[in-house]
């Protein structure tokens, strides 16, 4: 009886502490109604705070490091040999930063084509301000100076032509300002043909700039160099003028400049970034982030290595 009597009694008071300690836990997770949960203490809150700056700064590092740990895993990172041509990407990343301005020089210009969509050739000039930053639109603080020459595109390839390259070239012979035409090279098709789409296309006259043949990565290959001198051979016997080679510098230095046979060109040479390239180049294509009166799109800024009396004298047709 007594073992009995001692059992319930234990029994019970069990039962009670069970109970008690479910009241305790759900007063804790379900606040009755009208009853607030209990405020977190300013110290509470501020280990808080440094718990999730820390957590999410963790994340941001780590983030990077394992990016760059699983592109050279797979080996897609540059190689030495591939790094400036990558260098080269960055720099027209960055030259699209900040505010574009008119480079030096006496003869400035732009090269277009259908990207820059319809053109107000009436309204187009370089809008400038006294630090050089150009505008879209003329205002009290810039004053208007006027486009040099204009390179609109032809053709592409075998077949492509530019359905802006007509308008284009109308509206600057309308405004008297000196235009050329290029080409872009494609690997996929002749060079003979290339050439005779060009030639078809482009119909350039007395007094317009010599042709232009844009060299450059395409669909991740470069030409034949072969293929190359054949356009270029072909449209000089055509004009009586040697062409001019449009490229980046690393294309130049790389792929056109060891061999002899592309010596005898002139260079239109692409280098963003602020600097001039360092290597023979009669223009230099220092931005593509241009601004000019009359073109909604950004435009390429170019500068002539000399007097406008010297590219009408040395680069123009007779």
């Amino acid at each position: 009886m007594i073992n009995e009597k001692i059992f319930v009694t234990l029994q019970l008071e069990v039962e009670t502490k069970s109970k008690v300690i479910e009241e305790k836990q759900k007063t804790v997770r379900k606040p009755a109604k009208g009853q607030k949960r209990r405020k977190l203490t300013k110290k509470q809150r501020a280990l808080r705070r440094r718990w999730l700056i820390g957590s999410l700064a963790a994340v941001l590092l780590l983030v990077p490091v394992v990016t760059v740990v699983t592109l050279w895993w797979r080996g897609w990172l540059p190689t030495r040999e591939e790094l400036p041509r990558y260098k080269e990407k960055i720099l027209i990343v960055l030259s699209g930063w900040g505010h574009a301005r008119l480079p030096e020089g006496e003869v400035i210009g732009i090269d277009i084509s259908h990207y820059q969509g319809t053109v107000d050739w009436e309204e187009l000039c370089f809008y400038v301000d006294k630090t050089r930053r150009l505008y879209k639109k003329g205002n009290k603080k810039t004053s208007r100076r006027e486009v040099d020459f204009v390179v609109a595109k032809a053709t592409q390839g075998a077949r492509y032509r530019d359905n802006k390259y007509k308008e284009h070239k109308q509206g600057a012979r309308e405004r008297n300002i000196l235009f050329g035409a290029y080409h872009f090279y494609s690997w996929k098709a002749s060079a003979k043909a290339q050439a005779d789409n060009f030639i078809r296309t482009a119909q350039l006259q007395s007094g317009d700039l010599v042709p232009i043949l844009d060299v450059e990565m395409y669909e991740g290959r470069l030409p034949e160099r072969d293929s190359l001198l054949v356009w270029l051979n072909t449209v000089e016997k055509y004009y009586n003028r040697r062409p001019v080679i449009y490229t980046g510098e690393n294309c130049y230095l790389t792929y056109l400049l060891p061999h002899k046979e592309f010596s005898r060109y002139a260079y239109w040479i692409a280098r963003y970034g602020g600097q001039e390239p360092s290597r023979h180049h009669i223009i230099w294509q220092c931005s593509e982030n241009g601004k000019a009166g009359g073109v909604k799109r950004p435009v390429d800024l170019n500068v002539f290595r000399g007097t406008k009396a010297d590219m009408i004298y040395k680069y123009t047709l007779p």
